[in-house]
């Protein structure tokens, strides 16, 4: 029977989110907070205050990206103003590694040899085995890798 994969959430790596993708987080929340970075990060956002026909294209497009219940909140909260959405490279980055890392584990567990795993999922991930090998050796020593399999580094 296979465990249990630990699923790796953006609020795990909220510290190094700026500050305005935390007070969005706080307001929608962090699913919907990665849609909006992942749509929208990096780019300056009008929230208008629906006078206006392109206001409401924009709209439309927040609906598309975070839904009509988490858009009207952001667009009530900041009616009338322009925001800047930080494309948060950093938390991304850690973010990603850290699921990759968690999935590795959980291939390890289901009997995967490391080599297997990375076959696996360097593709997924969209990285090469060296940079995986490289995560691996960085985080040798955390608690994201499994004390019983530190004899493979």
């Amino acid at each position: 029977m296979a465990a249990k994969t630990e699923i790796v959430t953006l609020d795990q790596v909220q510290q190094l989110l700026p500050e305005s993708l935390r007070h969005i987080a706080s307001l929608i929340g962090y699913p919907a907070t990665l849609k909006l970075i992942e749509v929208f990060g990096g780019t300056t956002f009008p929230f208008g205050r629906g006078k206006h026909p392109r206001g409401q294209h924009r709209q439309t497009m927040l609906i598309a990206a975070i839904g009509a219940d988490a858009a009207a909140c952001l667009s009530k909260h900041f009616a009338g103003t322009e925001l800047y959405i930080p494309n948060a490279a950093a938390a991304m980055r850690e973010w990603r590694n850290q699921r990759f890392l968690s999935e590795f584990n959980q291939l390890l567990t289901e009997g995967d040899s490391a080599l297997m795993a990375l076959s696996k999922l360097c593709p997924i991930f969209g990285f090469s085995d060296r940079h995986a090998w490289s995560l691996l050796s960085k985080y040798q020593q955390s608690d994201m890798l499994d004390k019983k399999q530190h004899d493979l580094f």
